[in-house]
């Protein structure tokens, strides 16, 4: 390492007050976590599996083949769990973890969108932010980068924990940036973004793409061609942190680093060097972990790390970089709590994954990862996650352990066309193991489970649960396109309206239009800019919508589209400002289209699913799409809520319970 880069490294670690993370991680230190009452009921043990459709765990039960879920069924119980309006990962996750309805909380959907924008409502993350750090022209730091959570509401561990309860939190989704804790700990789990502060944006690297294939809009990822040299060695700039000194699309925007990458086409391998550090790289195998550093200033330097999956090294050269992504030992935002944790964690197993979309959808979708690199990587994570639960649990000091998993979520999406004969992606000569995925990772969930009940101690409560089910999607409607058709919604620039992002809509003529996977908006006067809709009629527009689009078929098959609607009053709350006018609900096999999710208009109203994306749940019909739950103590309340958890756990740790938390103890 250069002397100029060791000043650098310094310099960052000491603005983020973690000048000792490395030497604690290398020593394989554990911090001491807050004592707390001894309780005479025992410990709670919760294990989250993110979208696990209760039809399919109950025919596997049925057939034999998920014999811990089984055990857990005779000792306790096993029930349908209900889920949120609308059954999204985002809503679901933040009313598990706030006992309340979405009203309270916030979160209504992966999608929200800014009423006020200065040209018209404006979508953005539903669920929160990272603000870029702020640099003088200089260079010199002012302010390190923040991340903000949009939920509201306190999470039952943090209630725990002000009590003097210990809890550990691992990786439950949409806990970013993690809630500070006096007594326990958490890491953050789905909702961490990547080093840009996106979801997840990956890199494609080849030396034979086509003009065509470079220009694609790729979602969640960017395609770059490698020229090599004689030597068949290669450079390229990879985009890190944003800086905010510069505007967005001009130099300097994010901060670069380059890498080297040296192939030998003979030996289908290669390294990718970054920094003075290097990695090996061979066809069809995961690299290991390279460390980045990206210098926004000869003061500031962000560390990140990244790996490599070669798909070919041969005539041609074709490799997947997966997202640049926080550094254990020095996260661009706090990604642990303590922070210490994420570098304690590094000196136990070395670098992990800390983006929260941990397994790369969108690049399965584009052709840029192999189905089967997919699912070696499904299988790897849920092992180190694994591993992390059952070493904290076997660590003990604490009363309750959260850990979740989301690997039964992301095979459900790309996998369940091998499941549906009448999906327009359906393939009958798959092979077998791609077939079979899908219960493959719930047993692999089952035996999870099973190690961790290995674990349990008398008078311990395991609850085993998924926050919503699934289903299949076979064909998208165009809400907006419906909403131009019957006179709800006026394009002014049907080239705009066609790229979305709420763009080439005349809302001067505009009374309702959608965006986000299950939200309609009314163009409401005094609440979006530009506003036509008096107030006071807000309420029967948005009835009349619904019931119009109740009696919507697909002419295709003469199937309804919609089980139900739901107008904002299934919500109550402080965060009511932020409530969609309507929530759908849509019939089996039916979904917002991708052009209405991201706020465009103008598409055919019915689209067949031509996408390897090929299950969905996000705005399903809640009724149609309940989780399933575990657990090895009887369970009274005949239709248990994901809002209930939270509060039987606190009730059973004899904990107090917050006014407003809305769950019962079951």
């Amino acid at each position: 390492m250069s002397k100029k880069a060791h000043k650098t490294t310094l310099s960052r670690r000491e603005f983020l007050s973690a000048a000792s993370m490395t030497a604690a991680a290398a020593m394989g230190a554990s911090f001491h976590i807050g004592k707390a009452a001894a309780q005479q009921k025992g410990r709670i043990i919760m294990l989250g599996f993110d979208g696990m459709e209760p039809s399919i765990v109950e025919d596997m039960l049925e057939r034999g083949s998920l014999p811990r879920f089984a055990a857990l069924r005779q000792q306790g119980g096993a029930h349908r769990l209900t889920t949120t309006i609308p059954p999204q990962s985002p809503v679901a996750w933040n009313s598990f973890a706030t006992c309340q309805n979405p009203g309270a909380h916030n979160i209504f959907d992966f999608i929200r969108r800014n009423p006020g924008g200065a040209a018209g409502p404006f979508p953005l993350v539903g669920t929160g932010r990272v603000n870029p750090p702020t640099l003088a022209p200089t260079g010199a730091l002012i302010a390190p980068a923040t991340a903000d959570n949009y939920r509201k509401g306190t999470a039952f561990w943090s209630a725990a924990d002000e009590q003097g309860l210990r809890a550990k939190v691992l990786n439950i989704p949409f806990c970013f940036p993690p809630d500070p804790l006096k007594h326990g700990l958490m890491l953050s789990g789905l909702g961490a973004p990547d080093l840009r502060g996106t979801t997840s944006t990956y890199f494609a690297l080849s030396d034979s793409f086509t003009k065509a294939q470079l220009g694609e809009d790729l979602g969640g990822g960017r395609r770059v061609a490698l020229a090599f040299d004689g030597a068949d060695e290669a450079t390229l700039n990879v985009p890190g942190p944003r800086d905010a000194r510069h505007r967005f699309g001009a130099p300097g925007a994010y901060a670069e680093t380059p890498l080297r990458i040296k192939v030998n086409r003979a030996d289908h391998r290669g390294t990718v060097e970054a920094d003075g550090g290097r990695v090996e790289i061979e066809q069809g195998v995961w690299s290991d972990w390279l460390e980045l550093r990206f210098a926004m200033s000869d003061a500031v330097e962000i560390m990140g790390i990244t790996r490599f999956f070669p798909q070919e090294i041969g005539e041609q050269t074709r490799i997947y970089m997966a997202c640049v992504q926080y550094h254990p030992d020095a996260p661009y935002t706090p990604l642990t709590a303590p922070n210490e944790y994420s570098a304690e964690l590094k000196g136990r197993y070395g670098l992990y994954k800390t983006v929260g979309w941990t397994y790369d959808t969108h690049a399965v979708r584009q052709n840029d990862m192999t189905e089967d690199a997919f699912l070696k990587d499904i299988e790897n994570t849920m092992a180190w996650r694994e591993r992390l639960t059952l070493d904290e649990l076997e660590r003990g000091q604490f009363d309750m352990l959260l850990s979740a998993w989301t690997a039964t979520d992301r095979v459900g999406h790309l996998f369940w066309r091998f499941r549906d004969a009448k999906h327009p992606y359906y393939d009958p000569d798959a092979p077998e193991h791609w077939r079979n995925a899908l219960e493959r990772v719930y047993q692999r969930a089952d035996e999870i489970t099973g190690n961790v009940m290995k674990q349990l101690r008398d008078n311990d409560a395991l609850f085993v649960f998924s926050d919503h089910g699934f289903g299949s999607w076979r064909t998208g409607f165009n809400l907006n396109t419906w909403l131009r058709d019957n006179g709800y919604l006026k394009i002014a620039n049907p080239h705009q309206a066609d790229r979305g992002f709420l763009q080439g809509i005349d809302w001067n003529e505009t009374r309702a239009y959608s965006v986000g996977l299950s939200s309609l908006y009314l163009n409401v006067r005094g609440r979006e800019s530009g506003g036509i809709v008096a107030p006071g009629a807000a309420e029967s527009l948005a009835a009349e919508i619904a019931d119009r689009l109740k009696q919507v078929k697909d002419p295709a098959s003469g199937a309804q589209v919609f089980s139900n609607l739901y107008l904002r009053n299934v919500y109550h709350g402080e965060a009511m400002a932020d409530a969609p006018d309507i929530s759908l609900g849509y019939a089996p096999y039916y979904q917002n289209a991708r052009q209405t999710s991201r706020g465009g208009a103008g598409a055919p109203l019915f689209e067949s699913v031509e996408d390897k994306w090929s299950g969905e749940h996000a705005s399903t019909d809640y009724q149609h799409a309940e989780g399933m739950f575990f657990a090895n103590i009887p369970v009274e309340k005949k239709k248990p809520h994901i809002q209930d958890l939270g509060v039987t756990a606190l009730k059973r740790l004899g904990a107090d319970m917050p006014a407003e938390y809305e769950g019962d103890a079951i």
